[in-house]
């Protein structure tokens, strides 16, 4: 759209909601959603039917990936969210870019960026925050309880352990480089959470590239990478001199999970830390009665609904 039809379209939009939003409505029928966190959070609520448009990092359920788009999460297109004629616009706190946010605002639409802490800590408080807006406290409530199943189990598994296997975590390889993670990361977060030490984290902040004589010296005992849960990159990391002759891929200690189930801090991230525990530790045990209740993946989610 060019700049002064979009600007039209703004303006139209704003004049209209002097009328259409005189009175914000509690409990909200046509949300827009920015961030793939918030758009599993909305499912897991069973409320996905008031879900009118996603970003491109909506990717579980599989099913949130058939709703009309708005673009990226940090670029989100104004006419492509108002289009759409939302009572209500949830936003990550890294929506953007800020000029469309601020845009957003100024045409009086009805919008909640999440401006806290995006952590494990923090999942519940996000889940009961959400489940608030759409008029659903009780089913937040629940929601976030049932999270403390996963929170004990990580706790029981930690108890049993005594040493910190050494982890490098691989975001993706660019241009024969590896993409890792260091301090100050979600993925930093995570493998301390589950017993593990991120040995990058001593040698930079953040997700960087590293060279092969870097990651030659680091030598990680394990490997965890992004990927489709299940898939084996073993041997696509052995390929590279950065990690062939590393004690993890000696070992075969190279395991693959699904981001947005280990990095997306919904309400599978607690189960996914309990699995990337397991990972580390595998001669912990996990509590009786145990199980995980979460799908892996997209494609897994797409199974169990296959098989019922």
């Amino acid at each position: 759209m060019k700049p002064l039809l979009s600007s039209l379209f703004l303006i139209a939009f704003a004049l209209h909601n002097q009328f259409a939003f005189a009175e914000q409505t509690a409990n909200p029928q046509r949300i827009v959603v920015s961030g793939g966190s918030i758009t599993e959070i909305i499912y897991a609520l069973d409320e996905q039917q008031r879900v009118i448009g996603v970003d491109s990092t909506s990717v579980f359920p599989v099913q949130a990936k058939a709703k009309p788009q708005i673009g990226y999460v940090r670029r989100i297109s104004a006419e492509g969210v108002l289009s759409l004629n939302p009572d209500l616009v949830i936003g990550e706190a890294d929506t953007g870019p800020k000029k469309v946010v601020e845009q957003l605002k100024q045409t009086g639409i009805n919008l909640v960026i999440l401006n806290e802490n995006d952590n494990l800590a923090g999942i519940e408080n996000k889940i009961k925050n959400i489940a608030e807006l759409l008029g659903v406290a009780d089913k937040g409530d629940k929601l976030a309880q049932s999270l403390q199943l996963d929170r004990t189990a990580l706790s029981y598994l930690l108890k049993q352990t005594t040493t910190k296997p050494r982890v490098l975590f691989v975001l993706s390889v660019r241009n024969s480089q590896p993409i890792v993670a260091g301090a100050g990361t979600s993925a930093d977060e995570l493998i301390r959470a589950a017993g593990g030490d991120n040995i990058a984290a001593g040698m930079i902040t953040n997700w960087k590239s590293l060279s092969s004589e870097a990651t030659l010296a680091l030598n990680p005992d394990v490997i965890i990478t992004m990927g489709r849960h299940g898939d084996d990159p073993q041997l696509e990391l052995a390929k590279l001199a950065h990690f062939k002759f590393s004690n993890a891929v000696k070992n075969g200690q190279v395991h693959s999970f699904d981001g947005s189930y280990l990095l997306g801090m919904g309400p599978r991230t607690p189960q996914a830390v309990v699995e990337l525990a397991h990972t580390l530790h595998p001669q912990a045990q996990l509590p009786q009665g145990y199980h995980y209740r979460f799908a892996s993946s997209a494609n897994d989610a797409v199974a169990q609904l296959s098989e019922h």
